[in-house]
């Protein structure tokens, strides 16, 4: 398994992957490739352990019951459609992924900013 986190900048878009400032993705081995080394990125390859066949049958430390800690509400900034004009096509995209959307699915600047407005307008409302 291979992952990396983009650490200098606040988007970076590359073989279908967007990766915001600290966000920890797993990726493909031929992503980690083309990343590794790249002074932006941290990339990391996490060794998948064996499974051993004499303690198959105790419950390991990942089967048991997570409680699960809840994150603190994250303010998630609100953009204008001047602030959304004067951005770049990754940083759109990375607004679209952080709202839930898929960038792929949108041909042009006017679609991902319309996607982007109504939907920061449903989650202030949701949020209310």
């Amino acid at each position: 398994m291979y992952t990396a986190e983009l650490i200098k900048g606040k988007t970076y878009s590359v073989m279908g992957h967007v990766f915001l400032l600290n966000q920890v993705k797993d990726i493909e081995k031929k992503v980690f490739q083309y990343l590794d080394g790249n002074e932006f990125f941290d990339c990391k390859q996490h060794d998948v352990p064996v499974d051993n066949p004499k303690t198959d049958d105790q419950p390991k430390e990942d089967d048991k019951p997570v409680k699960e800690e809840e994150e603190p509400a994250q303010e998630t900034k609100i953009y204008t459609e001047t602030e959304l004009k004067d951005m770049k096509k990754d940083g759109q995209e990375a607004v679209i992924v952080d709202l839930g959307g898929d960038p792929s699915e949108f041909k042009n600047e006017s679609e991902r900013i319309a996607f982007i407005l109504e939907n920061q307008q449903q989650q202030e409302k949701a949020g209310e």
